[in-house]
């Protein structure tokens, strides 16, 4: 059977070469009267990253450094999310109260140790994402004092789904401000006085 494929050509690389920059969205391009659903990471077009409940802290840790996210979705063995972790998490508290209340090593201490439970998490339906404005969702934001809200749309058979991820991280850098994420205090200090709230 004949091959219906060939080689291609290779090239050296140039040393002069540079990453390519995203033709949308490029930093500082997007105002607060932008609409909202223009900082959404929209899961519609982006895979959403998953771990497993089982998985330990470093291996979380791990597949946000390869996958350059700070929040994974935790998914049980037929896929339903039963809820997620984040960078936060991981490098906060929790892990070292769970550890100091059970008397275990830190490797010992799994994702479901430490994960926020789907039952503890809030979302913004899509309906009202769609119509809201940049500025409504860093406000929000600000008032869940969390790094991170979720958008739910309804599916076949009204099936809820998550439809997207707002971040303070994905905000930030699309207004074109540096915001600290690692204290969620002053990420929203930084974001009020962009909004003009204070």
């Amino acid at each position: 059977m004949p091959c219906n494929y060939q080689e291609l050509e290779i090239k050296p690389m140039q040393a002069d070469c540079v990453l390519c920059e995203p033709s949308f969205l490029p930093r500082g391009e997007v105002s607060l009267e932008d609409p909202a659903i223009r900082v959404m990471t929209d899961l519609k077009t982006v895979a959403a990253i998953t771990v497993s409940p089982s998985g330990s802290l470093d291996d979380a840790a791990d597949r946000m450094l390869k996958m350059k996210v700070k929040l994974l979705f935790v998914t049980d063995a037929s896929e339903q999310i039963i809820g997620l972790i984040t960078y936060s998490d991981l490098q906060g508290e929790r892990p070292i109260l769970f550890q100091q209340q059970n008397g275990i090593q830190r490797s010992e201490i799994t994702v479901s140790d430490v994960m926020t439970r789907t039952e503890s998490l809030d979302a913004i339906e899509w309906s009202v994402a769609e119509k809201a404005k940049v500025g409504d969702i860093a406000m929000t934001l600000k008032k869940l004092n969390r790094q991170h809200a979720l958008v739910v749309d309804k599916g076949a058979e009204n099936t809820p789904y998550v439809r997207g991820i707002f971040s303070t991280t994905q905000l930030s850098k699309m207004l074109g401000i540096y915001i600290d994420t690692t204290e969620v205090a002053h990420t929203f200090a930084e974001l009020e006085r962009e909004l003009g709230c204070l």
